[in-house]
C-alpha cells in the first residue's frame, strides 16, 4: 500500500473542491484532490449547467408559442435527440479538461472513494494519504424514496442523460428539480405529471407566486397531484404503474424521483475521525471547520450550514475555506442570495420572505405589482408577470424581492445589486438604463 503526504487533501472535484485546490496550490502548498465519480462535480456535469441548456430550448419553444399569430407563423418544436447532443457538447470534455488542469497545476490526483482511517489519514483504493489539513467537498446525492418498487425510480442524473424522452413522465417531489424538469418535458409536448406528498410545493418561495406558477403550468398541460403519497410501483407490461393512498393510480413510461438530496457522506467513515454530522450534512463552525478537528473542513452541499445548496454559495464557502487554510481566521457571512426556479414563467426570490415581512409590519413594507400589462411583458405576450418588493420602512432600503415572470432571473439579479449596495428604489431615479428593457422597469417599481 503506497503512502503519500500532503499539506492539503481535498475530497471532491466540484465547484468547492476545485476552488480550494487551486488556491492552496497557488500559495505553494502541496495539494492532492480525490474524486470518486467524474472530474468536475455535479453542477457542470449533471446539474445546473446541463439543465440550463435544456431550459434554453424550452424558452425558445415557449416564446415562439406565445408569439404565434403575432408575427410568428409556427411554434418551434423540440428535437430531444438534437437537444441532448447539444447539451453533451457542454459536458463531454469537462472531466478530461478538469483533470488536465489539476495535473498542469501540480495538484496530484487520486480516483476512487475516500474513507477516513484516522484524523489525518484517508484511504483511496490501495493508497494512504496523510495531510495536515483535509477538506471534505463531496457534495450531495439524490435521495431515494423508500417504497415498494423503488428500483423503477430513476434520478435527476438519469433524466439529464436520457437518449430518448418517452411519451409520459412522472416526477415525484415538489421542489425546483421537479418543477424545472416538468416545464422542460411539457415544452416537448409529452404528458407530464408532478406528484408531491403535501400541498405546499416550492416551500422556500412566496406561496402566492407558487400558486400562480402551478396554475400557469396546469394551463400548459402539466398534471399536478398534491397530498399524494406513493405506496407501490410495479411494472405493468411496457408501462410503470404507480399506486398511492386513497386509490391513486397512474400509468407512465418513466418515473424520476426528485424528493430532495442528501449529503454524500456514506462512504467516508466519518466516525474514524470523530466527525459529527446531521441529516443536513457535516457539522461545522462559522469557520467551516469540524468542531472536533479544526484541521478538517467541510464546505458546499456536504456541510450543514445556513447557506442554500446553490453553486454561488458553494463558491463563497470554498473561498473562505481556502483563506482559512492559508492562515486566515474568517467566519462565513452569507449575503442576500438570489434563487431561481427555471420554469416558464420563472420564479425568483431574494432576501427576507413575505411571511417574515408580514410578521413585522412595523418594520417592513411590501410593494406588490402586477406587471403583466407593462410593455416589457406585453411585447412577448406573457400571460403572467408579478413582483413583490420588501422595503425597510425607515430607510427605504430593499430587504427582499420576489418575481414571477419570464424575466424573473434578470430582475432578481438587479435587486441583488441594490441590496448589496444598500440602495433604495428611489436611488434609481437618477440612473439611466437602456430603454425599453427589464432594467428600465426598475424605476417604475418605486
Amino acid at each position: 500500500m503506497a503512502k503519500f503526504t500532503y499539506d492539503v487533501v481535498i475530497i471532491g472535484s466540484g465547484a468547492s473542491g476545485t476552488t480550494v485546490a487551486f488556491e492552496a496550490q497557488a500559495a505553494g502548498l502541496k495539494v492532492a484532490i480525490v474524486e470518486e465519480r467524474s472530474w468536475g462535480g455535479t453542477c457542470v456535469l449533471r446539474g445546473c449547467d446541463p439543465k440550463k441548456v435544456l431550459v434554453g430550448a424550452a424558452e425558445a419553444r415557449n416564446l415562439s408559442t406565445r408569439l404565434r399569430g403575432k408575427g410568428i407563423k409556427q411554434a418551434a418544436t423540440i428535437s430531444w435527440t438534437d437537444l441532448m447532443a447539444f447539451k453533451e457538447t457542454f459536458v463531454e470534455d469537462v472531466p478530461e479538461s478538469r483533470l488536465e488542469s489539476f495535473q498542469n497545476a501540480g495538484i496530484e490526483t487520486f480516483f476512487g472513494p475516500a474513507s477516513f482511517q484516522d484524523v489525518n489519514t484517508l484511504q483511496v483504493g490501495d493508497d494512504l494519504l496523510t495531510a495536515k489539513k483535509i477538506v471534505i467537498a463531496t457534495g450531495a446525492t439524490p435521495s431515494t424514496l423508500q417504497v415498494e418498487g423503488q428500483e423503477y425510480i430513476q434520478t435527476s442524473d438519469d433524466f439529464l442523460s436520457l437518449e430518448k424522452l418517452p411519451d409520459s413522465v412522472v416526477f415525484i417531489g415538489g421542489g425546483y428539480i421537479s418543477f424545472e424538469f416538468a416545464s422542460i418535458v411539457q415544452a416537448t409536448g409529452r404528458e407530464v405529471h408532478v406528484i408531491h406528498h403535501n400541498s405546499t410545493p416550492l416551500k422556500k418561495f412566496d406561496p402566492d407566486f407558487v400558486a400562480a406558477l402551478v396554475s400557469s403550468m396546469k394551463e400548459e398541460g402539466v398534471h399536478f397531484h398534491f397530498d399524494t403519497d406513493i405506496t407501490k410501483i410495479e411494472k405493468n407490461g411496457e408501462k410503470l404503474h404507480l399506486q398511492g393512498k386513497n386509490g391513486f393510480s397512474l400509468n407512465t413510461d418513466l418515473i424520476i424521483g426528485a424528493t430532495g438530496r442528501k449529503p454524500n457522506i456514506d462512504h467516508l467513515s466519518l466516525e474514524k475521525a470523530s466527525i459529527d454530522y446531521t441529516k443536513k450534512g457535516i457539522v461545522v463552525n462559522e469557520k467551516l471547520q469540524t468542531p472536533n478537528n479544526p484541521h478538517i473542513y467541510a464546505c458546499g452541499d456536504v456541510a450543514d450550514t445556513k447557506g442554500s445548496p446553490l453553486t454561488p454559495v458553494v463558491s463563497l464557502e470554498a473561498a473562505l475555506v481556502a483563506k482559512n487554510i492559508l492562515g486566515g481566521d474568517e467566519k462565513v457571512d452569507y449575503p442576500a442570495i438570489p434563487s431561481v426556479v427555471f420554469t416558464s414563467p420563472k420564479l425568483a426570490s431574494i432576501g427576507i420572505s413575505i411571511e417574515e415581512a408580514k410578521a413585522a409590519p412595523e418594520k417592513y413594507q411590501i410593494k406588490q405589482h402586477d406587471t403583466t400589462n407593462w410593455y416589457t411583458y406585453k411585447r412577448t405576450n406573457e400571460s403572467i408577470a408579478l413582483a413583490k418588493i420588501i422595503e425597510d420602512r425607515k430607510t427605504g432600503q430593499i430587504k427582499g424581492a420576489h418575481f414571477l415572470s419570464e424575466e424573473a432571473d434578470y430582475m432578481i439579479n438587479y435587486i441583488a445589486l441594490l441590496i448589496k449596495a444598500n440602495l433604495t428604489l428611489a436611488d434609481l431615479q437618477s440612473v439611466i438604463f437602456a430603454y425599453p428593457s427589464p432594467a428600465s422597469d426598475l424605476t417604475a417599481f418605486n
